[in-house]
Order: C-alpha cells, then sequence, then structure tokens
C-alpha cells in the first residue's frame, strides 16, 4: 500500500457494484477471477463480471451532518469507514 497522493491512479468511482478508475476507467478485478482470501486485485479493462462486482458495507449509520453523504461525483459516502 502507498500513502495518498491525489493523481489520477488513486481516484476511483463506486458506480452500478464497480470500482472504476476515474480516468482510464479500469475497474478494480480480482485476479484470475478466484473467490480466494487473498487473491491478488488488479486493474482490468471492465467486462462487468462477478470478479469485478464489489458490495461496499459501511461500518457506521448514516450522521445528520453536512459533511456527510453521498459523494454524487464518486458514489462514496463522506467520512464514512467502510469494507470492500
Amino acid at each position: 500500500m502507498y500513502n495518498t497522493n491525489g493523481k489520477w491512479f488513486q481516484i476511483f468511482k463506486y458506480t452500478n457494484g464497480n470500482i472504476i478508475n476515474a480516468q482510464n476507467q479500469k475497474a478494480m478485478d480480482v485476479a484470475g477471477a478466484k473467490d480466494n482470501e487473498g487473491q491478488n486485485v488488479l486493474m482490468w479493462k471492465l467486462h462487468n463480471g462477478n470478479n469485478q462486482r464489489w458490495k461496499i458495507l459501511y461500518v457506521d449509520e448514516a450522521g445528520d451532518k453536512v459533511a456527510e453523504g453521498l459523494d454524487k461525483d464518486f458514489g462514496f459516502h463522506i467520512n464514512r469507514p467502510f469494507y470492500i
């Protein structure tokens, strides 16, 4: 893992169950389409297979603060930790 530097290759959008790079439109993809713990994850051309489908599970409940909510540009909730 690397620190966040805000470059294009670290900016993603969650849409229709896919996690897509904002610039090159490649999708987060489980290598070899295998459902195994520790399987490598890479970026690949979007084909919408099961190995490119992700469900975001938020750890907390939605708050009433204005600084929270859905970021419509990227598809993630603001300031909410999650698991993929």
